[in-house]
């Protein structure tokens, strides 16, 4: 199983971001860096010393926003995805001020996130040209 760990090796998580969602999924690099990783919490899955998964955490008030979440396709329906998730839970269930955590999940993953404690809110958006859910977990 891989380790979770807050990071600030964001090249690292860049990288695994471009090659989930730029080269597999066809989204526009412009449209995953958006200027905000420099005030977002970063998580990072390693095994066997190779970064395998990441995601970020914002604050937005007292929500907690998780995104960016990707994993490589060679380690995915290994747990890995959800072990971030739930770091980031924990690190926002720790913050006394924040009080729901939000993203936005990929249409396809709504019942990954559902298993995790997610409820889905709100219309179906458009985000990055892909179908997308608004999802909350009050903590």
């Amino acid at each position: 199983m891989a380790d979770i760990t807050k990071t600030h090796d964001i090249a690292a998580c860049h990288l695994i971001r471009k090659l989930v969602f730029v080269d597999e999924q066809g989204i526009a690099l412009a449209e995953d860096i958006d200027g905000l990783d420099d005030q977002a919490t970063h998580f990072l899955a390693v095994e066997n010393g190779t970064p395998v998964g990441t995601a970020r955490v914002l604050e937005k008030g007292s929500i907690g926003k998780i995104g960016r979440l990707a994993v490589l396709k060679s380690h995915r329906s290994k747990g890995i995805g959800a072990a971030i998730i739930r770091a980031a839970l924990n690190d926002l269930d720790a913050r006394p001020h924040i009080r729901e955590a939000r993203l936005g999940a990929q249409i396809e993953a709504i019942p990954f996130y559902e298993a995790l404690g997610f409820i889905p809110e709100g219309d179906e958006f458009l985000d990055a040209g892909l179908p997308h859910q608004e999802m909350v977990r009050r903590l």
